[in-house]
């Protein structure tokens, strides 16, 4: 066997394991619908496909367990279809559990490791379940039975299968897609084709000559079957054709003894070298499912990087151009801005593939907070909105913890038991809103809930008995709503296993200004509450305005400026216990000279004499002492190294003369400035 026609199975297992957490997010997401849709036959079917796919591409890849589960969950599945049994909490449950056990079948698979118990103490109810509704069959497979009848609403197929010449030798069964077939309906006829069947002398056992007509009648849809042959489509012939049921499908030539063949029952069971043999369901055709493809995220990563180095290039070429040709009509003047052009479409094009909406993260919670709500014999409802916004994927990872943290705050802190809302006269039932979309060059996302709201009164009590704040200190609402974010602050009055430890918020925090976001409190006692996180597109390139002070560059995020100028004598004042500060439309900031932070000789000393770059933080304005402002431009944002984690720096950036610029973070600047 040459290696050209040997296939990789690790590819093709990674690429089942891959669709696998595809087909089980779309069956957990459906049945969390089903739930509230009880009557809704296509929530069924898309569980139903998607249970399918799994089961018929684990079979072929030897992995007995997921199969064998698989099987019995979809066995519950068709009884559910076909009205057999009804749709109730106690299924959606037991459903529920079923895709928990799936995904750790699936963990185990890819790991080579066996099973946990919980896995089979879910099949057990699986099967009792269906014993006791007479389903005495469940976990066995089915025996094709010509005689059978046609089920309600089937329709009947004319299948020609045949398989290409190669195709055991890339591992495939053709068997195996013949058992997958019988599976998803009733086979009424089954005709092998031994044309193509040379003499015993001329037989290579390495080489496929049969092929196959088949009658198939079966309740799922064509996508469904056309799905079974993805994985050899491209080197066979595969026909289907829906034929009236009441007829015949004729066939050309001499009948050859050509009969009904029942597919052995042993066709199932798959060699472990077997490629995947299809079930994968088709939501598009063939030629819109090419133009996808699934790429490992290291090697957009180092797309990214490089893109970020070309653009620095870029840079680089366009500052000498402009110091050495004066005459913008020089043909090399031209190049270098053609370039620039380029450059910058290009890494608006790389960075777009690292852009992936929100949703993928945010449907993920509507089971989280379903099974809080259960816990906590609560009635909550996730409403999702702007799940198509799109964010970096690495901002993405780091929302989980944020969101879960939040999320289970809401449940457990905010959303009052059904009796209380009753007396409070609100519905049984309360909403969540996550929310997320685009505003100013950022992604603002909210979670919010309409229960009891934050008491101002208890926080700030809480705070005095901490000693976080002075007795009787004058506090805005927005501070007073800062504090619980502060680590170890709680105003719990128990502790759960969700919350209540003052463990959480000070996580959203941290994690949130990490990157190089912010987080405000919204509330009003007794009717909701409302948190509002800012985030950056993306954390590889930003714009930022370049500014210098003694000498040095440093890069202020776009995101945070208001406004730069030079202020009068008469608008800089000096203020006991608060130090210099400037009016800025009607109102005061705090001036904050970065050449004291950083220990930098040769600045400007006097506002009216230099510039003030007037920064928003937290909702709060601030203005930075700087020399002079160099202009704005996009800046790849580089590590720090050894200086990662020094307060107020959030990274560095090659500058176009080649000279490195320390990029400022807001937040940090603003502690280091006051000595917070």
């Amino acid at each position: 066997m040459s290696d050209n026609t040997m296939i990789d199975l690790d590819k093709v297992r990674e690429t089942f394991f891959a669709e696998c957490e595809d087909h089980v997010a779309a069956m957990e997401s459906s049945i969390l619908e089903l739930e509230e849709n009880p009557g809704d036959g296509e929530l069924l079917n898309c569980i139903f496909r998607a249970a399918h796919s799994i089961k018929g591409n684990s079979g072929c890849l030897g992995f007995q367990q997921i199969y064998s589960f698989t099987h019995t969950m979809e066995t519950l599945l068709e009884r559910l279809r076909s009205g057999e049994m009804e749709v109730s909490g106690d299924i959606t449950s037991l459903l529920l559990e079923s895709v928990d056990c799936i995904k750790v079948l699936v963990d185990a698979a890819r790991e080579g490791n066996g099973c946990a118990e919980t896995v089979g103490d879910t099949l057990k109810r699986l099967e009792a379940l269906l014993s006791e509704d007479g389903g005495a069959q469940a976990g066995r497979d089915r025996t094709p039975c010509p005689q059978t009848r046609t089920p309600s609403g089937a329709a009947r197929y004319r299948i020609v299968f045949e398989p290409g010449r190669e195709l055991l030798k890339r591992g495939m069964d053709p068997l195996k897609i013949l058992q997958e077939l019988s599976t998803l309906g009733q086979f009424v006829e089954v005709r092998p084709d031994l044309s193509r069947l040379p003499g015993i002398h001329e037989l290579d056992p390495e080489l496929c000559y049969l092929s196959w007509e088949i009658l198939l009648e079966s309740d799922v849809e064509e996508s469904v079957l056309q799905g079974v042959f993805d994985f050899v489509r491209d080197e066979s012939r595969v026909e289907i054709t829906r034929v009236d049921p009441c007829g015949a499908v004729e066939t050309e030539g001499e009948d050859t003894g050509r009969s009904v063949q029942p597919v052995p029952a042993d066709a199932g069971k798959v060699r472990k070298d077997a490629g995947t043999a299809g079930g994968r369901e088709r939501k598009a055709s063939q030629s819109s499912e090419s133009t996808t493809i699934r790429v490992d995220t290291e090697k957009v990563d180092k797309l990214v990087n490089l893109v970020g180095e070309l653009l620095i290039t870029q840079s680089m070429v366009s500052q000498l151009t402009s110091e050495l040709v004066q005459s913008r009509s020089n043909p090399l003047f031209n190049a270098v801005a053609q370039l620039e052009r380029n450059t910058m479409e290009i890494q608006e094009t790389v960075m777009s593939v690292r852009m992936l909406p929100v949703g993928s993260v945010f449907n993920r919670f509507k089971r989280l907070v379903r099974d809080l709500a259960v816990a906590r014999e609560k009635k909550v409802r996730l409403m999702i909105e702007g799940e198509d916004t799109e964010l970096d994927k690495t901002v993405i990872e780091m929302l989980v913890d944020p969101l879960t943290h939040l999320l289970r705050n809401s449940v457990d802190h905010g959303i009052e038991a059904p009796e209380v809302r009753r007396t409070a006269g609100k519905p049984e039932e309360g909403t969540i809103r996550l929310t997320a979309f685009h505003e100013g060059g950022k992604v603002i996302i909210t979670v919010e809930d309409d229960g009891r709201g934050i008491d101002r009164d208890a926080v700030l009590k809480k705070a005095v008995e901490k000693g976080l704040v002075e007795d009787g200190a004058a506090l805005s609402d927005r501070e007073v709503y800062s504090l619980i974010l502060m680590p170890g602050f709680s105003t719990a009055e128990r502790i759960t296993d969700v919350s209540g430890r003052g463990v959480g918020m000070d996580v959203v925090k941290r994690n949130i200004e990490g990157m190089g976001g912010s987080v405000t409190i919204e509330t009003e006692h007794g009717r909701f509450t409302r948190f509002v996180l800012k985030l950056p597109l993306t954390l590889a390139i930003i714009e930022g305005l370049t500014v210098s002070v003694g000498g040095e560059k440093f890069i202020i995020p776009i995101t945070t400026v208001l406004e730069s100028k030079r202020p009068s004598r008469s608008e800089v004042k000096t203020v006991e216990s608060e130090g210099e500060v400037m009016n800025f439309r009607g109102s005061y900031v705090p001036i904050i000279r970065l050449h004291r932070l950083f220990g930098l000789k040769g600045a400007r000393h006097t506002p009216w004499e230099a510039l003030v770059v007037v920064v928003s933080v937290d909702g709060k304005e601030y203005g930075l002492l700087v020399d002079e402002l160099l202009g704005e431009q996009q800046v790849v944002i580089k590590g720090l190294g050894s200086l990662q984690g020094v307060p107020g720096i959030a990274g560095a950036t090659i500058l176009g003369d080649g000279r490195v610029a320390l990029i400022l973070d807001g937040a940090g600047i603003i502690k280091r400035g006051l000595g917070l």
